[in-house]
């Protein structure tokens, strides 16, 4: 006979001590037992019962795990991230919630929900090493993605991202594959906004970089940014990883215009993403940076420099017209750039006194200006590089 249908029936018993020595139980379980039957539970009165409180004061409200769900959803819709942090910071925001859950407890409750399934293989993120720049402007991250327009059109999209903000410092899209043009003018756009970095990493595409192809002329890229002061490197060849920020922000890009798109033309698309580098740079928290937007962590300290330029000046993007007579005026500066570029349109690059002049990706010339003349033609400047298979010799 079953020990608990034994108990229950405890006229069979004779002595109870024995009964419970013998069957290895406790004589509290015995008359417990004996109680549910008499009781007039029945059979169904011995099974196991659970062992839960009636009641939690502590445990998070049905209110709160349908915020948590709600919040998820909304995220989700939205194209943007939707892990315990980004929930987190959205019920957070929208202030509704008089105890907004932890970040654990969103976790738990995901997982009770079944909305997502617990993968304990996953390595633990302790177990790599998040390397960062100290500085912003130490180090940006350039690379482009492939993008189909609605009718299948295939454009390029090439960004800037800092590595220690993570700021996006330019995002912009042509037509096609990006060209050694495109990505220059990109950089272009950022170091108007950002200020010079000291230092750029890409990987080994063309339009980028050609220092480990023998044979090939340098890529107007690298070319430019030793110009400016600025040290290029490039990743190692098959290791994605190097770039791995500017990698995963195209993940986030395309998972955001998926959810708005899509796009029939550059021009819907280029405002799409200038959209989203305001969203990214000034509203998205992010995890990395322990819940602040980039902008603040671009803007919490001083910048770095090029290693060519100490001065602690901002740098000035200036789009000029070359004139008949050779000349593009920055500033209240003549500087001579050759008549065979006239009616052409040059980006001038100025940092203090430090002058460099590009007609696209070619660069025209660099000097530093002496601030006794206005007029810097060929032979002024201090410092100047001559440049004679760009400039006029007749200028």
């Amino acid at each position: 006979m079953d020990v608990r249908m034994a108990a229950a029936c405890a006229a069979l018993v004779g002595n109870v001590s024995a009964f419970c020595r013998e069957q290895g139980i406790s004589r509290q379980s015995f008359y417990v037992w004996r109680a549910r039957f008499a009781a007039g539970g029945g059979v169904a009165a011995l099974a196991d019962r659970s062992r839960r409180p009636h009641r939690c004061p502590i445990a998070t409200s049905a209110v709160a795990e349908d915020a948590v769900l709600l919040a998820r959803k909304e995220l989700i819709d939205a194209g943007l991230d939707h892990g315990p942090d980004a929930i987190r910071w959205r019920l957070v925001e929208a202030d509704e919630l008089a105890a907004v859950p932890s970040r654990a407890t969103i976790s738990r409750i995901l997982l009770r929900r079944g909305v997502v399934l617990p993968q304990p293989a996953k390595a633990p993120k302790s177990k790599g090493h998040r390397f960062v720049y100290e500085r912003s402007n130490d180090l940006w991250q350039s690379d482009w993605t492939e993008y189909a327009l609605r009718e299948g059109a295939s454009v390029g999209i090439a960004g800037c991202l800092d590595d220690h903000s993570r700021y996006v410092a330019a995002l912009q899209v042509q037509a096609g594959a990006a060209s050694a043009e495109f990505v220059w003018s990109v950089m272009l756009a950022g170091i108007g906004e950002c200020g010079i970095p000291a230092r750029s990493l890409t990987d080994n595409g063309l339009v980028y970089s050609t220092h480990r192809r023998e044979g090939v002329e340098p890529a107007a890229f690298e070319a430019n940014l030793r110009a400016l002061g600025t040290q290029p490197i490039c990743s190692s060849p098959y290791h994605p990883q190097t770039c791995g920020k500017i990698e995963r922000f195209w993940q986030t890009l395309k998972k955001w215009l998926a959810a708005h798109g899509p796009y029939d033309s550059i021009e819907q698309l280029q405002a799409a993403l200038d959209v989203f580098r305001v969203y990214y740079n000034t509203q998205r928290r992010h995890r990395a940076l322990r819940g602040q937007t980039p902008a603040q962590v671009f803007h919490a300290g001083p910048v770095a420099r090029p290693a060519q330029q100490p001065l602690p000046t901002p740098s000035t993007l200036t789009r000029a017209s070359v004139r008949v007579s050779g000349q593009v005026r920055v500033g209240r500066f003549e500087i001579q750039v050759g008549r065979t570029l006239a009616g052409q349109s040059v980006d001038v690059i100025t940092n203090g006194d430090l002058a460099v002049i590009f007609s696209g990706t070619r660069l025209v010339r660099q000097l530093t200006l002496d601030p006794t003349r206005t007029y810097q033609g060929a032979g002024c400047g201090r410092g100047h590089r001559y440049h004679p298979n760009i400039l006029d010799p007749t200028a």
